[in-house]
Formats: C-alpha cells, sequence, structure tokens
C-alpha cells in the first residue's frame, strides 16, 4: 500500500477553465447552499420566537438562549450568503470570459462624440440627470386627482349604505331615528 505523494501528482494548471461539468456541479452547489439560506432564515426566525416543548418535563429555553441560538444562526447565514456571492460572481465572470456575456457597456455615443446620458432609470429614482422623485413632489395634479378619486368613492359608498339602510328601515321605521348603519 504506497502513500501518493504531492510530488508525484501531476500539477494543476490554476488558469486552465473550469469545464461544463464542473460548472454544473458548482452551480448546483449554489442552488443547495441557497435553499440553506431560507432554512437558516427560519431557524434564525423561529429562535426568537416562543418555543413548544415537545416534552412536557423540558423547560423552554431562555432569553439567553433564544438570543445565541439567533446569534449562531444568522452567522451561519451570512457565511453562506457570502460564499453564495463570490461563487456567483466567479460564474459571472467564467460567462464572461466564454464570451455569453459581457459586463462592461459600450457607452452610446451623441453626435459630437461625446458620451450620450442614459435614458433609463438607474434603481434609485433618477433617469439621466432627472431625479423623478423631486420632479413628482413638485407636482400636485397626481395628489388633487387621488384625493378627488378616494371623496367620490367615499361618497359612493355612503350613498348605498344611506338607501340600502332607507330601503329596509322604510318598513319598520328604524331610519325615522336618524341614525345610519356604516357597517354595511
Amino acid at each position: 500500500m504506497e502513500v501518493s505523494t504531492p510530488e508525484e501528482a501531476p500539477p494543476v494548471n490554476v488558469h486552465a477553465p473550469f469545464t461544463r461539468a464542473e460548472r454544473m456541479v458548482q452551480l448546483a452547489e449554489i442552488d443547495r447552499d441557497i435553499a440553506s439560506l431560507l432554512e437558516l432564515t427560519g431557524k434564525a426566525i423561529q429562535s426568537l420566537g416562543k418555543q413548544r416543548s415537545t416534552e412536557p418535563d423540558q423547560s423552554p429555553p431562555t432569553a439567553q438562549d433564544q438570543t445565541q441560538a439567533f446569534q449562531e444562526n444568522m452567522d451561519k447565514f451570512l457565511t453562506t450568503l457570502h460564499a453564495v456571492d463570490v461563487r456567483m460572481k466567479r460564474q459571472i465572470f467564467g460567462l464572461e470570459e466564454a464570451g455569453i456575456l459581457t459586463l462592461d457597456k459600450a457607452k452610446p455615443k451623441d453626435e459630437e462624440g461625446g458620451a450620450r446620458q442614459s435614458l433609463e432609470p438607474n434603481g434609485l429614482g433618477m433617469v439621466g440627470d432627472l431625479d423623478v422623485g423631486w420632479l413628482n413632489s413638485r407636482s400636485t395634479k397626481v395628489d388633487r386627482e387621488m384625493e378627488a378619486e378616494l371623496w367620490t368613492k367615499t361618497r359612493q359608498h355612503l350613498e348605498n349604505i344611506t338607501h340600502a339602510s332607507g330601503a329596509a328601515g322604510g318598513a319598520d321605521g328604524a331610519a325615522d331615528s336618524g341614525d345610519v348603519d356604516m357597517t354595511g
């Protein structure tokens, strides 16, 4: 029984790209870890909630025990999340190396040759140099229209209630008291 030493093994080329099979295995591991993130989140939340004991002689955990269990689950969660993030970035870089996608978008040029401002939203409420939130806050048209719509719906609702109670109350005389049933 011989023990192989590292000198006997062929050297591994660290610059060689991963094969498709290796990438599929890596993606499967990432998928498993993402599912475990949900499990760890659930365990962390459950550790803070009221614990149900399955055995009647078992005492409920103390607040310190619950906090410690929460910390342990959150540490595992953050470690797993970081690992998933790193491996997803590696996969994206691998796709870029293979020429499947490009991360650097070419900036569109205007007629003068300078970079043209993008009119796509950037996810922060900005479109180009315009702040959509700032523009909307300067206009009261939307507020006035929504308020008018709500007042119209409220008026219709109250009229329906009044007519319904008037029709029902007219037969037994309950509508003459001046009270309107607002629960309908």
